[in-house]
């Protein structure tokens, strides 16, 4: 009984007496190893939300910016170059393609207030001050050309939008329907002047960069429903079609 009571009275001493300092170091290290645990993983779900956030934030700019892009592609109008009277010449709708730009007319601004009506459109890739590549667009009112002139499109202009920005690469491509004797085809080029016609698609592809440096590509294909016609023979008004489903309903 006496060592019962011994053993009970030591060890309430020991309770009353309370942590030894190695008990205490023990626990606070404890404790910081899992707030550090803790904080590393909060970390990683953080720069995760981040770098998802801003993925979708890009993607949604840029296909917005593409879709402005293809509604102002499908919307060429198939103008008809003068002639001069004098030298004659073939007849070919005012249009340019090539690998690192294409100029057309189209029925859609992209500054309305300043180029209402039909619009003389440029699109190039171009390098930025830092050496990368960007497209860029510029357009002024088409008010008719003069025949002696090679092209109506001035790039000293230097009022440009800046359509996309850190490209590694684009590259524009025509869709060449072909003959009887010659196959369907993508083409690198196109020169109305000896197809006398516009390409029925216009495909772009390009690579570009986010802001973690991340490479990812982007392809659109634009259909180009118009067809060439002269106006000083007569005059086709874009929106027959649209008026006249219009009127039967």
């Amino acid at each position: 009984m006496r060592k019962k009571k011994k053993m009970r009275l030591a060890n309430r001493i020991r309770s009353e007496e309370g942590f030894s300092l190695l008990e205490i170091i023990v626990a606070v290290t404890l404790v910081a190893m899992m707030a550090v645990g803790l904080w590393a993983v909060l970390r990683i779900s953080i720069n995760s939300w981040k770098r998802g956030t801003e993925f979708v934030d890009a993607n949604q700019r840029n296909r917005s910016i593409l879709d402005m892009v293809k509604k102002q592609m499908a919307s060429i109008y198939g103008v008809t170059a003068p002639v001069d009277l004098q030298k004659g010449g073939a007849v070919y709708p005012i249009f340019a393609g090539a690998e690192g730009s294409v100029q057309f007319i189209s029925l859609n601004s992209l500054r309305f207030m300043e180029n209402p009506g039909l619009t003389m459109v440029s699109y190039d890739v171009a390098r930025d001050s830092q050496g990368n590549f960007e497209l860029v667009e510029r357009e002024a009112q088409y008010l008719g050309m003069d025949p002696s002139r090679e092209s109506i499109f001035d790039r000293n202009d230097e009022r440009v939008i800046t359509i996309f920005d850190n490209l590694s690469s684009f590259t524009f491509e025509y869709f060449d329907p072909g003959t009887a004797e010659r196959p369907a085809r993508w083409v690198r080029s196109w020169d109305p002047r000896d197809t006398g016609r516009l390409p029925t698609a216009i495909s772009m592809t390009m690579s570009l960069r986010d802001s973690s440096g991340a490479l990812y590509s982007r392809h659109m294909v634009v259909p180009i429903i118009a067809k060439p016609y002269d106006p000083r023979l007569n005059f086709v008004n874009p929106f027959d079609n649209r008026v006249q489903r219009v009127t039967e309903q």
